[in-house]
């Protein structure tokens, strides 16, 4: 896959990309609303571009690199999980390196991804949990056009910690 965008591209992540995504997830901040471990080594980064490719098998869920236009260097990574084609929806995920944050990169990619979900793997519906105290987050899905559905209250625990997401969704129609 690669989908071309203005500021960047998305495409597969590849070993060859092990060495940018240890970098950008090195920082602490990247940590902070996801799953991304801390501190993050260039073998989790290795962990990872291998878990994508398996991935990639089921159709279950996809990964793709946010590729710098100019350079092609991974800033970020977004995706698509939890894919379901009888329900046609699946879950959205993304994160983006703290050096590009405020560029409109984050909104790009997501838009990307929405529409080729939308319309060249038929889903109906994307779907993304924020925590409320991401608000950076939750104003890049607004600006995509998704629409908050609602608050999904003790949602996820981390480090037995538990925490509420807003529930964001974009619709086909």
């Amino acid at each position: 896959m690669n989908l071309l965008g203005q500021k960047i591209n998305l495409r597969y992540p590849t070993l060859d990309d092990a060495n940018s995504i240890a970098k950008y997830c090195a920082e602490k901040e990247i940590s902070e609303f996801t799953f991304i471990p801390y501190p993050y080594t260039l073998q989790d980064a290795i962990d990872f571009i291998d878990m994508c490719i398996e991935d990639r098998k089921s159709m279950e869920s996809f990964h793709c690199g946010i590729a710098d236009k100019e350079t092609d260097e991974l800033i970020g990574m977004i995706g698509l999980n939890s894919i379901n084609q009888t329900h046609k929806r699946g879950e959205l995920g993304y994160w983006v390196a703290k050096p590009f944050w405020g560029q409109g990169i984050i909104t790009e990619a997501i838009n990307l991804i929405t529409s080729y979900c939308l319309e060249e793997l038929q889903l109906e519906r994307i779907y993304a949990h924020v925590q409320p105290e991401n608000i950076g987050s939750w104003k890049v899905l607004e600006k995509a056009g998704y629409e908050r559905e609602g608050l999904l209250r003790k949602l996820m625990y981390v480090k037995d910690k538990s925490y509420d997401h807003y529930i964001y969704a974009k619709l086909k129609d």
